[in-house]
């Protein structure tokens, strides 16, 4: 009984990755290792790619 991973599968999938990297204790982690200022924003810009790729891809799926 296998089902296929829809869009909102992958949604949430990528909402708990957000939550797991900019709200857990791997935030503290990796947040003391002294990367540059902007890792924050390309964590965040991954994060929106991923998003968008999700969408478009699921778009053309249909």
């Amino acid at each position: 009984m296998s089902r296929k991973l829809g869009r909102t599968d992958y949604t949430l999938l990528i909402f708990a990755l957000a939550v797991f990297l900019f709200n857990s204790p791997l935030n503290s982690w990796w947040s003391s290792l002294s990367l540059p200022w902007y890792m924050v924003f390309v964590l965040w810009a991954v994060i929106i790619v991923l998003v968008a790729w999700n969408q478009m891809r699921q778009e053309h799926g249909d």
